[in-house]
């Protein structure tokens, strides 16, 4: 569903015409700059007592001016979408932000003429799921929060009374880890590609039975009892329920994830420069955990190649003599000591400038324009790709 609105600014009094497609989503908070003055306009659609629909405005108001036919041109146009990148441009009768997105994800060379259908829907499924699990967020995270807890028993509890499925009573250390994972695979349904899932894990297995001998045992070890495997474990955990507070950039931010037209999209989700703090924090602290997981797959890599968890390759005339110089280094240097590397990373998922930039307080936003001094917003918000990666066994 579509409405066709022509809406006037506060500031200069001039008018845009907007087409307003419908999300999913009961309350759906809209913006985007005054293309006469730059000046940000706000609308809220409201959906909660559907069919009907509610309109609300800020610093702008319906024009007097509606027009009565498909608009004339006249007036600037922009496509608004919850779930969708911004559009601006030509109005053309019939080229709703949904249809635009489905051009989008055609591609010519594609031989499935039914592939951009296939995205389209998985992307409405996933923010169906987005929708029902934003909703429990708070219980989401009081639940994790239940795992690192003293009262293993309560965790399992609440486990099962969420899945709707008995977890047990056992309390060895597997069975409880069961419990943790079965939970986050469900919660984050939409930020999992179970096929990409399952050739990781599938591959990750055949490579460890292959890995057997002294070298990968006091790897494990060394992880385990320096408490690092668990302080990693830790730190992951505690970036999952913050996944949800990032919500309304998440929604076009999935379907970017379909596409590699995004060079400039914008995001038409309401988005102030306080939450803007939350989401690069977030972003910030997803590269930080992914850097210490490099260790990991640094360790492994180094026993494939060179027999000892602790050899590396030499870079730039010199080798690290260990797994703990290793883990001092910057991501953008620690992917250079992975050579040849068993588990291939997707290194357009990762920007440690981005990071970097963040790290240092760096990186000014606009919330009119939803623009970035020097990167982008889709690409902050774009951390599911960070699961763009294979095992090579």
């Amino acid at each position: 569903m579509n409405t066709n609105l022509s809406i006037t600014c506060e500031v200069c009094e001039q008018d845009t015409d907007c087409r307003i497609g419908y999300s999913n989503r009961k309350i759906q908070p809209l913006s985007f700059a005054c293309p006469h003055c730059g000046s940000l306009m706000q609308v809220t659609l409201d959906i909660a007592n559907a069919p009907a629909s509610d309109f609300q405005f800020k610093s702008c108001y319906p024009s007097r001016n509606q027009p009565k036919e498909p608009f004339d041109g006249k007036n600037p146009f922009v496509n608004l979408h919850l779930d969708l990148p911004v559009r601006f441009g030509k109005y053309i009768a019939g080229l709703t932000p949904f249809i635009v997105a489905m051009q989008d994800l055609n591609d010519p060379a594609d031989i499935d003429p039914e592939a951009a259908i296939r995205k389209i829907e998985f992307h409405k499924q996933r923010l169906e799921q987005l929708n029902h699990f934003s909703s429990k967020a708070d219980k989401i995270k009081t639940i994790i929060g239940l795992y690192t807890g003293s009262d293993k028993l309560l965790f399992k509890k609440q486990v099962g009374d969420f899945l709707q499925k008995d977890q047990g009573t056992s309390l060895k250390p597997e069975d409880v880890n069961a419990s943790l994972y079965q939970f986050v695979s469900f919660v984050f349904l939409p930020f999992v590609h179970f096929n990409d899932v399952q050739e990781v894990v599938n591959g990750f297995t055949n490579l460890t039975t292959r890995l057997h001998g002294k070298p990968f045992s006091d790897f494990v070890e060394n992880i385990v009892s320096s408490g690092f495997l668990k302080a990693l474990q830790k730190d992951c955990l505690k970036i999952y329920p913050e996944v949800y507070g990032a919500e309304m950039p998440m929604r076009p931010a999935l379907y970017l994830d379909l596409t590699n037209k995004y060079e400039k999209a914008k995001t038409a989700a309401r988005i102030s420069t306080k939450d803007f703090q939350s989401y690069k924090d977030l972003y910030k602290d997803i590269i930080e955990v992914f850097a210490r997981q490099l260790i990991l797959i640094a360790g492994i890599n180094n026993i494939i190649k060179r027999g000892s968890s602790d050899s590396f390759k030499v870079v730039g005339g010199g080798a690290l003599s260990s797994l703990e110089k290793f883990s001092s280094k910057t991501l953008s240097d620690k992917l250079k000591y992975l050579d040849d590397c068993w588990y291939t990373i997707d290194k357009e998922a990762i920007d440690a400038a981005i990071r970097n930039a963040i790290a240092h307080n760096n990186v000014q936003y606009n919330e009119i324009t939803h623009g970035m001094s020097g990167v982008r917003l889709a690409t902050v918000c774009r951390v599911s790709g960070l699961q763009s990666c294979k095992v090579r066994i």
